[in-house]
């Protein structure tokens, strides 16, 4: 059995007991979520009614003492306490919409309010019998005609108080019960689900343990060195698997070690390139010099000067070689400054402006405002900056536009400025764009382009710690070329 299906057994079983759980203690947590809700809402109950009747209670002792005292601030407070029993009753005939009563026991909660409003109303009335100076009248009427109303109101109040408080005792008390068993019950499937993964675990770790050992192995055995030893494991599962795909990858490595080592011979055979390119230089400079004072003493018609102006072509074309050769394999001069990229840009263009003006091709800048400075080595992000707009020159031999972009990206770490470079011209094809920074990867006409300039760019953007990519969409539909140097910031 393979891995992955011990695995989903191991989980399914882990699974099944987990979903048994939560629907065990969902049903539960239905019921105890039930009375809890019941327990609320009674005791939401009894406290609204003992709010009302505290406001009722209020209203009929400040109309008392009114009748005693004769005290106009007694009156006040009567008229305080009964707007307030006025707004209790109908926050809380509002509120039990919200509970789920029956009609009989809403209409007597109904009734209460309407007493109350019957014993306001009396009380006013009365105390307008009062003011007007009949004081025996008013007293008799208290006696007959609100009595009556006050204690059925009292009673009727103390009624439903009795029954929430038992309601509220009973749901309490079960709700109890309930999380008493639902703890019970919580603890028992826990253990079970522990000890079935105690189990599975001790089976996954007897059936992994033992060939992870032996690729741990492998593992020490090929970082020391040791491209030779083979990880030996039988079955059919993942780790048999990574074992075959580890041996390969011990093969693969002995390769790469060959591989290596050639490619540090082909290193030391540039280096030994630039050194045989410096030393050509001094002659092929000395080969120009005569030539172009041979053409200087010779005549316009003379045969010669045709000979002798292939040479002096062909040594031209050798001391760039060289100089290209040079730039390439050069690691040194470099000095680090804190400057403004949009400065070194605009004097990379007015140095190239008259071959701009010539070849009829139009500067668009988008400078991005509150650029930051970059530490940059300004000579060679300069030939940088210059290779990209003369190879954008010779893209657009009959003219176009030079889009120039600067701006930041501030929402990675470290932050870089981006300069991108976008031309019309001829476009680079899918198979060349891998091959761009090549050394002497040209799509030049043969002795029109070494193939250096975009290496050596490479090269100098890199030792900035920065990136340079291009794009191109194909032939005839232009490039874009990004240079995105660190701010350091």
């Amino acid at each position: 059995m393979t891995i992955k299906n011990r695995l989903i057994i191991s989980f399914a079983s882990m699974l099944i007991i987990v979903v048994f759980i939560a629907v065990v203690l969902s049903m539960r947590g239905k019921i105890l979520r039930y009375y809890l809700m019941q327990s609320a809402q009674s005791y939401s109950l009894m406290a609204g009614i003992r709010e009302i009747q505290y406001y009722l209670d209020k209203s009929v002792s400040a109309c008392d003492f009114y009748f005693v005292l004769g005290e106009e601030s007694e009156e006040s407070r009567f008229y305080e306490f009964s707007q307030m029993l006025k707004e209790k009753n109908d926050s809380y005939l509002a509120q039990l919409k919200n509970y789920k009563i029956s009609k009989n026991e809403y209409n007597e909660y109904v009734e209460i309010a309407n007493l109350c409003d019957t014993l306001v109303a009396k009380y006013k009335n009365i105390i307008a019998i009062y003011a007007s100076g009949k004081k025996g009248k008013a007293i008799s009427a208290v006696d007959e005609d609100i009595i009556p109303y006050l204690n059925k109101t009292r009673k009727n109040i103390k009624d439903i108080y009795e029954e929430k408080a038992s309601d509220f005792k009973v749901a309490e008390k079960r709700s109890l019960e309930i999380e008493q068993i639902n703890f019970l019950i919580s603890s028992g499937l826990s253990v079970m689900a522990v000890v079935l993964a105690i189990i599975l675990s001790i089976m996954l770790f007897r059936s992994i343990s033992s060939p992870l050992s032996r690729l741990r192995e492998g593992a020490e055995r090929i970082g020391n060195g040791d491209f030779s030893y083979e990880v030996k494991l039988s079955g059919n599962d993942e780790l048999t698997l990574l074992a075959k795909v580890f041996n390969k990858m011990a093969q693969n490595l002995k390769k790469s070690e060959t591989q290596i080592i050639q490619m540090d011979r082909m290193a030391s055979l540039g280096r030994l390139a630039g050194g045989i390119a410096h030393e050509l230089n001094n002659p092929l400079t000395g080969v120009l010099g005569q030539s172009q004072r041979i053409l200087e003493k010779l005549s316009p018609t003379d045969p010669l000067r045709d000979t002798i102006e292939k040479i002096a072509r062909a040594a031209e074309r050798c001391r760039k070689i060289t100089k290209d050769l040079l730039d390439f394999s050069r690691q040194k001069d470099y000095h680090f400054e804190q400057v403004s990229i949009t400065e070194v840009i605009d004097t990379c263009l007015g140095i190239s402006s008259s071959d701009l003006t010539a070849s009829k091709i139009n500067i668009v800048k988008n400078y991005g405002k509150n650029m930051p400075k970059v530490a940059i080595s300004t000579p060679h992000i300069q030939q940088v900056f210059l290779n990209i707009i003369t190879n954008a020159i010779q893209a657009m031999p009959h003219g176009g536009v030079l889009t120039v972009t600067t701006s930041r990206d501030a929402m990675v770490l470290p932050t870089y400025v981006n300069v991108t470079f976008v031309d019309m011209g001829t476009g680079i094809t899918k198979e060349n764009l891998t091959k761009i920074f090549t050394p002497f990867f040209t799509t030049k006409d043969p002795g029109k382009g070494t193939g250096l300039g975009l290496a050596i760019s490479f090269g100098i953007v890199q030792r900035h710690k920065g990136k340079i990519l291009i794009s191109s969409e194909g032939e005839r539909k232009g490039a874009t070329f990004t240079i995105k140097l660190p701010t350091g910031g």
